[in-house]
């Protein structure tokens, strides 16, 4: 009798059934889930792009920031040097234009020389002459010096404070005076005084002698150009009747609201509301340059002065 074979299933139908419908229910929602999970997966990319992207524009801002700093710097730089080089552009105009008029006067025909010293009484109008100077006179008793301190006068500083000197000798008791000096310098005009409150002294032997010891103090100082508009300023706002204007007569335009010798003497003479006399004493070399006297002339003529030239 033949034995009966045993066969064991490891799964039976229904197990394997029950398996393929799970692999397929997988497979059916994975076929579902695919473009959301590729849609993920497209947008971790993006972003991380973005953020490399973030990355990058940031630092180029910083150094776009740096790069603007760099050039605000470096035009700041530029319209320092730019301010630098057109002041002294125009310092080495001025001095070029006052060389040029130097050089032009040199072919001019020279001034007559200067005037003897008169001492005989003489009266203008109905005022007796008091005060009387190598030709020039006036009645006025209040009188101010103002003295051209520029460098092209250095040459000739003993010789202004002679003048100034002289100038002083000639006054009286009764009389009152003052000094004025000025120059122009990088930081603008400036002015040296006596008495140094702007007042007038009256004229003893006291306040001359200090008188003397501030020309003496000068030495030395002459340089710049020289102002003329500013000086008058002061002179006209002072409480002098008679200015005594002493220079060489080479107004520079640059210091003087570019005006020209005709045009400056015209801007001076509107600006004395006060009717105040104006002197003119030329000194140094003036003989070479005919411009000097002929301005020095003119403003003098114009407020009612005299004129004077007198060199070494």
């Amino acid at each position: 009798m033949r034995s009966r074979r045993r066969t064991f299933e490891v799964y039976s139908l229904s197990a394997i059934d029950l398996f393929a419908s799970a692999m397929g229910a997988f497979i059916i929602i994975s076929i579902i889930l695919m473009p959301d999970y590729q849609k993920e997966v497209r947008s971790q990319g993006d972003l991380e792009y973005l953020e490399e992207l973030a990355g990058k524009t940031e630092a180029l801002l910083q150094e776009t920031d740096e790069g603007s700093r760099d050039l605000l710097e470096a035009l700041l730089a530029a319209q320092t040097r730019h301010q630098q080089l057109q002041a002294q552009y125009e310092v080495v105009s001025s001095e070029l234009e006052t060389l040029e008029a130097q050089q032009q006067a040199r072919h001019d025909q020279p001034p007559p020389p200067p005037p003897s010293p008169v001492v005989t009484e003489d009266t203008e109008g109905s005022n007796q002459v008091t005060f009387r100077f190598l030709g020039l006179k006036t009645d006025k008793k209040r009188i101010l010096f103002l003295v051209d301190m520029n460098r092209f006068l250095s040459p000739h500083e003993a010789l202004v404070r002679r003048t100034v000197i002289r100038a002083m000798d000639s006054l009286q008791t009764g009389y009152q005076f003052a000094i004025l000096g000025f120059q122009q310098q990088d930081a603008g005009p400036k002015f040296y005084r006596w008495p140094a409150d702007g007042s007038l002294a009256n004229m003893d032997s006291r306040s001359r002698a200090e008188a003397k010891a501030f020309l003496g103090g000068l030495e030395g100082r002459f340089q710049g150009s020289a102002p003329l508009l500013s000086a008058f300023e002061q002179a006209f706002e002072g409480p002098a009747d008679a200015i005594i204007l002493i220079s060489d007569g080479l107004p520079n335009p640059a210091f003087n609201a570019n005006l020209s010798p005709g045009r400056l003497i015209r801007s001076i003479t509107v600006s004395n509301t006060r009717g105040k006399e104006i002197h003119a004493v030329t000194v140094g070399d003036y003989f070479k340059y005919r411009g000097t006297v002929e301005f020095m002339e003119s403003l003098a003529r114009a407020n009612a002065g005299g004129f004077l030239a007198l060199a070494e």
